[in-house]
């Protein structure tokens, strides 16, 4: 791993991953093993290793960060399981990030392509890509674990192997450099949306490093409360905003579905048969199920935060909210996201049952949901392929247009002493897509209550795409939002005449260990043991 490669192999998947047209899947180099020095003098070939790079980037998975917040649990226990009650650790860590064989591909790269025969602006657009890749990959391990060592070059045995962590400002400092740089070299747009949303451009650069600014502003990571953070990731989301180059997609629940839509900002591409995945095979309820199905039973509370149509939550006067008919006049996107007991699903066009006592998907028999509820959001419907982990080919959103007008708002507010009309437009115009009517917020909120709204719509607009977990810990809130709670489910009475009753009673697999120390992750035991300057964090 250590060593420089002399006679490096690029191994190619069989298909571009940053394009979406099938022509270009099928245009695809047949050479299974190319050397180093083939590559680097070859403008395609280090396209082609670039566009490798880009199955690094991680996706769907079957149930791990959906399942271990206050939105769903998985019946299967296993990773998700260990998580919720706290049995995770420095050897055993399912959410472990270490990404330095990324990150080695990404700086021999770089060193590599300085003296490569090709144009300065392709390789200007080359090396923009891979800063882009390299800068997500620390991302996700800062995210995590606070300050890592910073490696920017590829080493052999020769090096100091030893490297320490720099702090997590200094790590976050060399990810905004990093990004800022990629931005400056890569292009606004290479002429389809449908290679711009798999291919990191100039705006794909810089909506990433207004998440990048919006965590390091977050509690978490700015314990004393450097407003100038908060300013910067407003700016650069404003900036993002102002370009008019991404939009809302005008159907909230065909998001994952139109693939390569105008709120698409950088996504993972799949095409079948080249490169599936099994989300629509993971929502099957276990009487549809052809193996690896209902990996996710949404809990009552994630439930009960859907707002009513008329944009009022549940609980409060003058919602309409019924309890005898819980499910009815809510928010448009309760019925994209959940699949509740009597909702018709999939291609058979038939109702799903989930109430005590139904065949095969009654709440907790073999096999079916913990909770009561399954999800239904982003399936493709019309699919009959779905099979296992495979049958799907939706694009994984990493990035979309509402993420960054919720990373404004939440940003602009926190550096305001109170909300501006510019949050608000922010916070509304994806509220007005969804459906609320009417969709505005109440006038004169204090920055308290902006915030509070704003994590609301987070909770809800973003649910099931990875973010909720994440959020949580940046806002410092996962202990009192998670850390002995006992979550709930619903079970449901169907009686002889066809009505039913609800009770909420605690779900299974609870309650819940978050504690203090587990914001910031152990660093993975076995590199502490290679590593004698990898400090481990505090309490591991």
């Amino acid at each position: 791993m250590m060593k420089k490669l002399k006679n490096f192999i690029l191994l190619l998947a069989g298909l571009c991953f940053t394009v979406s047209c099938q022509d270009d899947f099928l245009d695809r180099q047949a050479t299974n093993a190319i050397p180093e020095e083939d590559v680097f003098e070859d403008p395609a070939l280090m396209q082609l290793f670039v566009n490798n790079m880009y199955a690094d980037v991680p996706s769907f998975d079957f149930g791990l960060y959906d399942n271990i917040t206050d939105e769903s649990r998985c019946y299967w226990g296993g990773g998700p399981l260990n998580v919720v009650q706290g049995q995770w650790f420095a050897d055993n860590n399912p959410m472990e990030y270490w990404a330095y064989a990324a990150i080695r591909k990404a700086n021999m790269f770089l060193e590599k392509i300085e003296d490569a025969p090709v144009e300065e602006e392709e390789k200007a657009v080359l090396k923009g890509q891979v800063k882009f890749l390299r800068a997500m990959h620390y991302f996700k391990m800062v995210k995590r674990y606070g300050g890592v060592p910073v490696i920017t070059e590829p080493q052999d045995l020769s090096d100091d192997l030893f490297v320490k962590r720099q702090s997590t400002d200094e790590s976050f400092a060399f990810i905004v450099r990093e990004l800022e740089e990629a931005a400056g070299l890569l292009p606004e747009t290479y002429g389809d949306i449908a290679v711009d949303v798999g291919k990191a451009n100039k705006y794909s650069a810089k909506a990433f490093l207004g998440r990048v600014y919006l965590f390091w502003a977050s509690p978490l990571y700015n314990p004393e409360g450097d407003v100038t953070r908060w300013e910067k990731a407003a700016a650069i989301n404003k900036e993002v905003m102002d370009a008019e180059v991404y939009d809302l997609h005008p159907s909230f629940r065909n998001i994952m579905l139109d693939k390569n839509n105008e709120e698409e900002i950088f996504s993972v591409q799949f095409l079948k048969p080249y490169r599936e995945h099994g989300w629509d095979s993971w929502a099957m309820p276990d009487s549809r199920s052809k193996q690896s199905a209902v990996a996710r039973s949404p809990l009552q509370e994630f439930v009960d935060a859907f707002e009513m149509k008329n944009g009022k939550a549940i609980d409060e006067p003058g919602s309409g909210y019924d309890p005898a008919n819980p499910y009815a006049n809510r928010d448009p996107r309760f019925d994209a996201t959940l699949i509740v007991n009597g909702s018709t699903f999939g291609f058979q066009g038939l109702p799903v049952y989930m109430y005590v006592g139904a065949p095969i998907d009654g709440i907790n028999l073999p096999y079916a949901t913990i909770t009561g509820y399954l999800m239904r959001k982003g399936t493709d419907e019309s699919n009959k392929d779905y099979y296992g982990n495979a049958g799907s080919d939706q694009n994984w959103i990493e990035l979309r247009y509402a993420e960054v007008l919720l990373n404004y708002a939440e940003a602009r507010n926190e550096a305001l002493a109170a909300p501006d009309q510019s949050v608000y437009d922010a916070v509304e115009r994806i509220r007005e897509r969804a459906g609320l009517n009417p969709f505005e917020l109440p006038e004169g909120l204090s920055k308290a209550e902006m915030r509070e709204t704003i994590r609301h719509e987070r909770y809800i607009e973003l649910a099931f795409e990875q973010k909720r977990y994440w959020d949580l810990r940046r806002w410092k809130t996962a202990v009192e939002k998670l850390h002995g709670k006992t979550f709930h489910a619903m079970y449901i009475t169907r009686h002889d005449d066809g009505s039913y009753t609800y009770e909420a009673k605690p779900a299974t697999q609870g309650p819940y260990v978050f504690q203090e120390k587990m914001y910031f992750m152990p660093i993975p035991q076995r590199e502490i043991e290679k590593n004698p300057n990898l400090e481990q964090n505090l309490g591991w």
